[in-house]
């Protein structure tokens, strides 16, 4: 069994991917949301019963950034000294690319229809809009959204039909394996591709 631990909504992007690259495989692979990159430890016994059984453990977590005190290399070390603390058994990718700093929503930026990337165009520019706004003292007076709120923003944008609307607002569902949304042969998929595959032999 090849068990994939991940941080939030990136579950329900690889399960549709692993869909994409392998097929109705699913009985391979088990995705398991780790609640964040902190939080190892209390999944140690998942990864050591997947290891004593023959299986693969793949940590897939965001490398985030300085500002929330993150960065690749950071977030790399910490988490193989974290791994290796528990004596646990995984191979580790780091979105967007498994190279620079980032987030899984940076990674679907770069993955959007291209007929639609006018949309995170037109967000930027509201973003640079309620950035511009300070007082007296320079301060922001307002909360630039987040890449969260841009996805989402991008996803409410695009016309959908009754199913699709419904879809979206009730259950929160981000269409990951439709290419009127996303192109899951992006060349910037490239690096997370070769990793699943390396992995992952059907």
């Amino acid at each position: 069994m090849i068990r994939i631990f991940v941080e939030g909504r990136d579950s329900e992007f690889l399960d549709k991917y692993l869909l994409f690259l392998f097929g109705e495989n699913k009985g391979m692979w088990e995705i398991i949301q780790a609640g964040g990159y902190s939080k190892l430890h209390l999944l140690d016994q998942q990864f050591k019963e997947n290891t004593e059984r023959g299986g693969v453990n793949l940590i897939i977590f965001d490398a985030d950034s300085a500002d929330n005190g993150g960065g690749y290399i950071v977030r790399k070390s910490y988490l193989q000294e974290r791994l290796e603390e528990l004596s646990i058994s995984a191979e580790l990718f780091l979105f967007p690319n498994d190279k620079e700093d980032g987030d899984f929503e940076l990674l679907l930026e770069h993955i959007v229809n291209e007929e639609h990337t006018c949309l995170l165009k037109c967000f930027e520019g509201y973003e640079k809009c309620v950035a511009g706004h300070v007082d007296n003292e320079g301060n922001s007076q307002y909360i630039t959204p987040n890449r969260k709120a841009k996805i989402y923003a991008y996803l409410e944008s695009i016309k959908k039909s009754k199913k699709e609307l419904e879809r979206f607002k009730n259950k929160k569902e981000f269409f990951f394996d439709n290419p009127k949304y996303w192109n899951l042969e992006a060349e910037y998929l490239l690096p997370l591709k070769q990793f699943l595959l390396n992995v992952i032999q059907i």
